[in-house]
């Protein structure tokens, strides 16, 4: 048991030199009992004021060129042509599929954000499996959309970043195209 209660004493130790590093702000504080019997007195680190790392989801907006933006009637004309079978365009949906329950714009492909990015990475055939459509070719003309526009800035400029030139935002998204949000 004390070998156990040593080991989680140092692995706080060690999380709190880390995250000063990180330049997390905050303290880390042992109990007394505890830190005067492995440390010789209590231990208190306080951390600089510095502000936190990005969270993971922001690593989309890293490296991105400039995403062109369309608007509705841009959107309703794409998805006509995508119906009719008379477009080559992608029209791709990067909400999660919980999302999909309250509708999507006809024609949409959808690609969950959590999955976008090893998406672009995979075959031919992965995609024919899991969306039902051919991979993106580097000079597909692909608009995105997402609830609000913000996912869809962040997938669609990832893309850009990956060297595929021709995607752009619908800037307006679900809440645009439905009049609401859900």
């Amino acid at each position: 048991m004390a070998s156990r209660i040593k080991s989680i004493a140092w692995s706080i130790l060690a999380a709190s030199v880390a995250a000063q590093s990180r330049g997390v702000r905050g303290s880390v504080s042992l109990g007394s009992r505890l830190a005067t019997r492995w440390f010789g007195s209590t231990y208190t680190r306080k951390f600089p004021s510095v502000a936190p790392r990005p969270r993971a989801s922001r690593v989309f907006s890293v490296g991105g060129g400039v995403v062109p933006k369309v608007d509705k009637v841009y959107v309703e004309k794409l998805s006509q042509d995508i119906e009719k079978g008379n477009s080559d365009e992608y029209l791709i949906d990067v909400r999660e599929p919980y999302e999909l329950q309250f509708g999507s714009i006809p024609g949409a492909v959808n690609i969950p954000l959590s999955e976008f990015v090893d998406a672009l990475d995979q075959d031919d055939l992965f995609w024919h499996r899991n969306y039902g459509v051919p991979k993106v070719k580097l000079d597909d003309d692909v608009t995105v959309y997402c609830k609000s526009g913000k996912r869809s800035l962040q997938a669609a400029s990832y893309a850009v970043a990956k060297g595929y030139p021709n995607w752009k935002n619908y800037e307006g998204s679900y809440i645009d195209w439905f009049g609401k949000a859900y």
